[in-house]
């Protein structure tokens, strides 16, 4: 095991938790979409389907998960799964849009939940629609990391639409000019991308991609209810993906040296505990019953010390509210949790 990555992963967790509470202050800056994409717009009217699309919850892993033999950092099995979910998504369900929560990004504002546009003074899509600029929210990694792209395009008409969905349902929100961090564009590089292909400036994928924050509060209730509001999307032909991981304790990568596998037990004990969770469908009372429980209150925080990296799964629990869990990977590896779910069932198209 490589010494530097481990310091290198520690590093990260630090100054991107640290990011997560000042992102919102520095809007990234903006550009036009390139020449082969500025014909393209992303205004579009919601149509009630007859079908709801399922959910999905990547655990991403570290910033080098976007390269499929990554030695730390990455999973094979869950790369190549998320791959499979990618080109479930394009190819199958065709979407309209994506709805998309991170870890990554908690709204410093009470109770508040913020929708990524690349542009504030952009009103409407009237002009033609802006790329999502990348976050590179890591650090003192190899410097050619920090020239990955990931193209999308975002769509003014549905942050508006989210903003308004949300405080009709009684949360607050606001639209924040911010580009898309990296628990949204390194999982989506092997779920919508080919590695080792360069670089052509074309989008990735063709329809609008818009993330929205996780609430500012770790309450469960909260969260949940932003998924059931985002729910709402999903018969209107919208995907909504969650990422973060089941497991993420970065402070005991170290620690897991010791241990058989080198695998710290709790990694373990907890993903079990979420597999005996999704043996029913998803409620709020289950994610609750976790701090409840006292063993498997003790699990969580070992899993979690900090919990931004659960919470988009119970955001995922609320949008896929009374509605099967499926496991579709899991794995273990150091102090990291690999779990991978599908909320609801696979429409008959």
């Amino acid at each position: 095991m490589n010494t530097v990555y481990i310091i290198l992963a520690l590093v990260t967790l630090c100054m991107s938790l640290f990011s997560n509470k000042i992102i919102s202050f520095f809007p990234t800056s903006t550009q036009p979409v390139r020449t082969a994409m500025t014909k393209r717009h992303t205004s579009f009217d919601l149509v009630q389907k007859d079908y709801k699309t399922p959910v999905f919850f990547l655990s991403h892993g570290g910033p080098t998960f976007m390269y499929p033999k990554a030695d730390f950092g990455g999973d094979a099995g869950a790369f190549n799964k998320t791959k499979s979910i990618g080109n479930y998504i394009r190819n199958t369900l065709n979407p309209d849009f994506l709805v998309v929560v991170s870890a990554h990004w908690q709204s410093n504002l009470k109770d508040t939940v913020e929708i990524a546009v690349p542009n504030l003074l952009q009103l409407d899509n009237k002009l033609d629609a802006l790329e999502n600029e990348l976050i590179y929210d890591f650090y003192g990694f190899p410097s050619h990391m920090y020239k990955e792209q990931f193209h999308s395009l975002s769509s003014m008409d549905l942050a508006h639409t989210i903003k308004q969905t949300l405080t009709e349902n009684g949360i607050k929100a606001k639209l924040t000019q911010r580009g898309i961090d990296h628990g949204v564009w390194v999982p989506f590089k092997p779920a919508f991308t080919e590695p080792n292909v360069p670089d052509s400036g074309t989008l990735d994928v063709p329809f609008p991609l818009v993330q929205v924050s996780l609430a500012g509060s770790d309450d469960f209730d909260l969260q949940f209810k932003l998924g059931q509001i985002l729910r709402t999307f999903r018969d209107k032909n919208g995907v909504v993906v969650c990422s973060g991981m089941s497991v993420h304790n970065l402070g005991d990568i170290g620690a897991s040296m010791q241990y058989p596998k080198q695998v710290v037990p709790y990694a373990f004990g907890f993903n079990e505990v979420l597999r005996n969770l999704f043996k029913k469908p998803s409620e709020l009372q289950g994610f609750k019953t976790i701090l409840t429980n006292d063993e498997s209150k003790k699990l969580f925080h070992k899993s979690h010390p900090t919990a931004e990296h659960f919470l988009p799964l119970v955001v995922a629990g609320g949008a896929g509210e009374k509605e099967e869990v499926e496991e579709l990977y899991n794995n273990e590896t150091f102090s990291l949790g690999w779990g991978i779910y599908r909320f609801g069932d696979e429409p008959k198209l």
